[in-house]
């Protein structure tokens, strides 16, 4: 079968007033053509067959840290209890962890009282600058 040229539009006549959508479509065409050529050795067949694999969460509990499924109080549910205590027990041990890295009581105290006399010498200075006395005019 032989091959059909497609007709190329002049520069000019595109550039018209109502050959915008048309001029648009060429151009988008021209860029997919270029794409293609620049990446058609890292492209492979596999990935033009899977085309667009989006995942979407439905739900917004992973956001929100909040819990997932059910929940059983009282004793209502035995083996749900034992499920949420166990969450409860490595969430638990994660604190833990995350405890002792943090700053201790005392190291905590000696920062925040150096942090108070830095911020009282900035401010002491200023309250004598803008202080203004009263002077009693002079008798003439």
């Amino acid at each position: 079968m032989e091959e059909v040229k497609q007709l190329k539009l002049s520069k000019s006549i595109l550039d018209m007033k109502f050959m915008k959508k048309t001029k648009e479509r060429v151009q988008k065409e021209q860029e997919d053509a270029e794409g293609k050529a620049m990446y058609s050795n890292e492209i492979t067949d596999e990935m033009k067959k899977s085309g667009n694999i989006v995942f979407t969460e439905t739900s917004i509990y992973h956001c929100r840290n909040l819990i997932e499924g059910r929940l059983s109080f009282g004793g209502m549910n035995p083996e749900i209890e034992r499920l949420m205590l166990n969450d409860f027990a490595k969430k638990m041990q994660e604190a833990e962890k995350r405890k002792e890295t943090d700053v201790s009581d005392v190291q905590m105290a000696q920062e925040y009282s150096t942090l108070v006399n830095t911020i009282s010498n900035k401010f002491s200075g200023r309250k004598n600058k803008n202080k203004r006395k009263f002077m009693k005019p002079a008798d003439d």
